[in-house]
This record gives C-alpha cells, sequence and structure tokens, in this order.
C-alpha cells in the first residue's frame, strides 16, 4: 500500500500518515481529532465479547458483567463506526466479497421455504393414511403452493440477471490488483455500500414473494397439527374401540361433559366424531366399551344458554332424544361446524379420497436457481481484478456485421422450433397433462434432435465463415492485443 500526498485530516486540515475512517460520512481524521470516550459496557463469559448494553453482540447472551471500554467517535458525526484507514483499505476485498454473497441468502429463505413445505407435505400423508377426512383444502392449497413457488423460482431467475447487471455496473468502477490511495477511499467504500444495498433487496423481493405463501402454509400447518392431536387420542384408545374401515375420523374432543339419552347423570370422557357415527368414551376404568351414535339419527345441533350453569350444545335426535354437552364455547362453536358439515355431506369439508396425496411430491426443486446464484457470485467476485481496459478512452466500434447463409437461418429456425418443442413438453408434465411414459419418451427424442441440429450448425458455420472488414479487425485486436492501436 502506498500513502498518497492527499492524506490530510478533515478537521484540522493536517497531513497525516495515520488516519482514521469514519464509515457514515466518509471522513479522514487524525488521531488528535478523533473524539475517544469511555462507555460502559458488558463482558461476555461465553464468547469474551465485550458490547454495548445488556445483550452480547456476538451471540446474543444476557451480560452481567460489567465492563469498560473506550470507544473512537468521528467529530463530525459522532458515529462509532470508526476504522483505522489501512486496516480498512486492506479488508476492501473481503468486503466487496461478502457483499457479493449476501446474493445467497435469496436461496437461504428459499430453502426454508421448501424445507417447511416437506415436513408438512409428509405429516399430511400421514394423517390421510390414518383415514382423517376434514380440511380437504389442505390437498387443494399444497398443490396451489407447489405452483406458485415455481412461478416465483421463475421471477426469482429474471430478477438476479437484472440485480446482477447493477452489481457489474457498480463494481466495473472498483479496482482492487493495485495500490488504493486514502483519498479514493470514500468512494470505493460509497460503492461497496451501493453494492451490498442490491444484494440485500434481492433477498428481501424473494421474502416478500414468498410471504403470502408462506402465511398459506401456517395456515395448512395449523390444520395438520390438530389433525394430528385428534390422530393420537384415537390412538390412545384403539384398544377399547376401533372405528369401521368404511368410516373416516373427522374430530376427537377429551375433557368433554356429556349427557346420553340413557344416561341419568353427566359423564365426564372423550367424544369420538367420523363420517358415519360419534362415540363416546367415560373416563372409567370399569367402562371399557365406547357408545356409539349414528350420525343419520341425528336432526340438529343448537346451543342452550344458562347464566348459572354455562353453555350447552344440545344434539336433537329422532324420537325426541337428546345428547347434551357442555364444554368451553371454543369447542361448542367447533363442534356446531362440524355436525354441520356431516349433515350436509359437503364434499368441500369432507376428503372422498383420503390417499390423494400420496401422488404430491414433498419436495420442491430449486437446485438451478441455486446453480445460478453461486455463478453470479463467483463472477461478480472476478470483476475489480480483470484488466481496466475500460479506463482507457475507446473510440467506438462498430457493431459486428453478422452475415449467415440460408442453410444456417433455416438450421436456427429448427434448431428453436425443436427447443420450443421440449419446453411446452416439460410444461405439459409439470401441469399433469401429459403422462410421465409420454413424456421421457418424447423428451429423449427431442433430446437428441437438439443434439444433432446444434451440431450440423456448428459445422456448417465452421465451413461458412464470411469475415468483413470490421471482423478482421475484432479478430487480431482480440488476438494482439499489444498491436491494437491507442482508441
Amino acid at each position: 500500500m502506498r500513502y498518497d500526498s492527499d492524506k490530510k485530516c478533515l478537521k484540522c486540515y493536517q497531513y497525516n500518515d495515520y488516519l482514521f475512517y469514519c464509515e457514515d460520512c466518509g471522513g479522514t481524521f487524525c488521531n488528535g481529532c478523533i473524539v475517544s470516550e469511555k462507555t460502559d459496557c458488558t463482558y461476555c463469559n461465553d464468547c469474551a465479547h465485550i458490547s454495548i448494553g445488556n445483550k452480547c453482540e456476538m451471540c446474543g447472551k444476557l451480560n452481567h458483567l460489567t465492563a469498560e471500554k473506550t470507544l473512537k467517535r468521528c467529530p463530525m458525526c459522532s458515529s462509532s463506526k470508526i476504522k483505522d484507514s489501512k486496516r480498512k483499505i486492506d479488508g476492501l476485498t473481503e468486503e466487496f466479497s461478502s457483499n457479493v454473497r449476501l446474493l445467497s441468502t435469496g436461496i437461504d429463505t428459499i430453502k426454508s421455504f421448501a424445507e417447511k413445505y416437506s415436513d408438512i407435505v409428509t405429516s399430511a400423508k400421514h394423517i390421510r393414511r390414518e383415514r382423517f377426512g376434514l380440511y380437504p383444502n389442505i390437498e387443494n392449497n399444497l398443490l396451489r403452493i407447489q405452483d406458485l413457488f415455481y412461478e416465483i423460482i421463475q421471477r426469482a431467475s429474471e430478477i438476479l440477471d437484472k440485480v446482477s447487471q447493477h452489481i457489474y455496473q457498480d463494481a466495473r468502477t472498483l479496482i482492487f490488483n493495485q495500490d488504493i490511495s486514502v483519498s479514493k477511499l470514500r468512494g470505493i467504500d460509497k460503492t461497496l455500500k451501493i453494492i451490498k444495498t442490491h444484494a440485500l433487496s434481492y433477498s428481501n423481493i424473494l421474502s416478500d414473494y414468498l410471504s403470502d405463501p408462506l402465511n398459506e402454509l401456517e395456515d395448512i400447518e395449523k390444520k395438520v397439527k390438530e389433525l394430528e392431536v385428534y390422530s393420537e387420542l384415537f390412538d390412545n384408545v384403539v384398544e377399547k374401540f376401533e372405528p369401521e374401515l368404511y368410516e373416516l375420523k373427522i374430530a376427537a374432543i377429551p375433557n368433554i361433559k356429556l349427557t346420553l339419552p340413557s344416561d341419568r347423570f353427566r359423564k365426564t370422557g372423550t367424544l369420538f366424531i367420523t363420517n358415519k357415527k360419534m362415540y363416546f368414551l367415560p373416563k372409567s376404568r370399569l367402562i371399557k366399551k365406547a357408545k356409539s351414535i349414528p350420525i343419520s339419527m341425528i336432526k340438529d345441533v343448537e346451543t342452550k344458554r344458562n347464566i348459572f350453569t354455562g353453555n350447552q350444545l344440545i344434539i336433537n335426535m329422532s324420537g325426541k332424544n337428546q345428547v347434551k354437552i357442555k364444554c368451553p364455547d371454543t369447542i361448542i362453536t367447533k363442534l356446531k361446524f362440524i355436525f354441520g358439515i356431516l349433515f350436509n355431506e359437503n364434499e368441500n369439508y369432507i376428503v372422498t379420497d383420503p390417499y390423494m396425496m400420496e401422488n404430491y411430491r414433498a419436495t420442491l426443486n430449486y437446485a438451478h436457481l441455486k446453480d445460478k446464484i453461486d455463478k453470479r457470485i463467483k463472477d461478480l467476485k472476478e470483476i475489480p481484478f480483470s484488466p481496466s481496459n475500460y479506463q482507457l478512452k475507446e473510440r467506438p466500434i462498430e457493431p459486428r456485421r453478422i452475415v449467415e447463409s440460408e442453410e444456417v437461418i433455416n438450421l436456427k429456425i429448427e434448431l428453436k422450433a425443436a427447443k420450443d418443442t421440449l419446453r411446452e413438453l416439460t410444461k405439459a408434465f409439470n401441469d399433469r397433462s401429459i403422462t410421465p411414459e409420454i413424456y421421457f419418451s418424447k423428451r429423449e427424442r427431442t433430446t437428441q434432435k437438439i443434439f444433432m441440429i446444434e451440431k450440423q450448425l456448428q459445422e456448417v458455420q465452421k465451413a461458412s465463415l464470411d469475415f468483413g472488414f470490421t471482423d478482421l479487425i475484432r479478430y487480431y485486436s482480440e488476438k494482439y492485443p499489444e498491436r491494437h492501436p491507442t482508441r
């Protein structure tokens, strides 16, 4: 590193070889002008870090040991983000690389969403195997979220190209393969902040795109967890009763007080509901068999309000018989909803095919976007170390004249048509419009056709090279850059 003659303090205007740099205002200050003050801090025993406040800045643990630390502040903006100018310059390469790597935080958001989706699909499949028929919209919503996810991945790929272009334009102004003077530090630091903003914006955009699907996924997760609680209650009493194979399990409500028509007193137990019957198993070691009531015998359900005894759910049955249920209001509302579904036999609320989810894929594929982001990061990190030819004032180069034979043009049209066919074929397979057998058979033939056309096109292009004057200039300037005239 070399020190330039423009190294002066912005407060006292004295030249100094040792300067501090403020990351907020971009000023450089000497040791005499920088503000030093002692601040009460706390010490973390785990990571041995001194932090301002009671919370560790490294691990987030609450600290109880007090400590004292001397902080440097900017004399112009009072910021505490003060760094030694030499260390700042030495760390510019790593800072640039870390800012570009922030593009990968978008993949972390997508990965978290995909893992959550996979867990929910796996749990939902297990619930359906247990023959639970409630909430049939789980399947449709998961399928819709899957299609929306792949639309977001496609959109994210397009946005990545735009963000990378912005970062590329800013990174071209950086030169890390030569000495950096302190006078250029402020401009470089500003450029690095802009690059960081672009990279973080990409991650924020993906988070916004996934916010609505994530909320829907969380709603599905609540329903699946509710069914898992019901499933556990059914499993706990499997020795005492088991619904018939033709019955779909709907719900299980524990700790309710119920009075059956044949009973004189109220009993506490668990209520099990299927699409065909209602079972009640009292909390008694003497009673080892659940009492059942067919759903077809229930006429209607009503709520009876009482100031002294609380609300009750009255189930009116044929023959003027009644089943009285005493439970919290939230459970009463839930039971009225369930019985209303069973009375109407509404297919929108009861699953007709509990094995429909077996064909659902539990994984979301985003490998193509991940590879693309990794490649963009790798390419962008190399820009500040590329030859700085762009600094020279170049005269405009005449656009390259493309001369193609009729055979080349026809082959390109044929190649584009084959690629369009492959794209439509993949889309039809993803939309489940064609069977896997047809898809893989046609894909193999189309892929072979594309390969043969590309090979034939390369041979024809090599055989029909037509160089113009501009092409020759470009060819020799690229082959012999040292002979190329200064433009």
